[in-house]
């Protein structure tokens, strides 16, 4: 993807963003993981085109414990919404579509330092 922008009275210099595909697919695992919470080594996800519109498939266990809540249908909806927003904000990319699928649980410990 490249990013054209002018420059002008703004002070921005003119020139290229170029993202590859592999840093927004990295920027989605992260935006996945976060919202997921999760570590990043626990989530996998794959990017495809449909139409000029990113599909994300995003694999993560289920977060359980730490204070975590709501239903997994809450979580996916998090997750998704979160992966479209940073994605959209972060990479000027449009998403039409985010599937979760979970594989496993993720126990957050919810020991405290004292």
């Amino acid at each position: 993807m490249t990013i054209t922008e002018p420059g002008g009275a703004d002070g921005r210099v003119p020139g290229t963003t170029r993202i590859s595909a592999r840093a927004v697919e990295r920027l989605a695992a992260y935006l996945a993981r976060d919202a997921g919470h999760v570590p990043a080594g626990r989530v996998a996800v794959r990017l495809a085109d449909a139409a000029g519109a990113l599909t994300v498939a995003v694999t993560l266990p289920v977060a359980v414990g730490g204070g975590v809540t709501g239903t997994v249908a809450e979580r996916s909806a998090e997750v998704r919404g979160h992966v479209i927003a940073g994605l959209r904000d972060l990479a000027g990319r449009t998403v039409g579509r985010v599937d979760v699928r979970y594989a496993g649980v993720h126990r957050i410990s919810g020991r405290r330092a004292l």
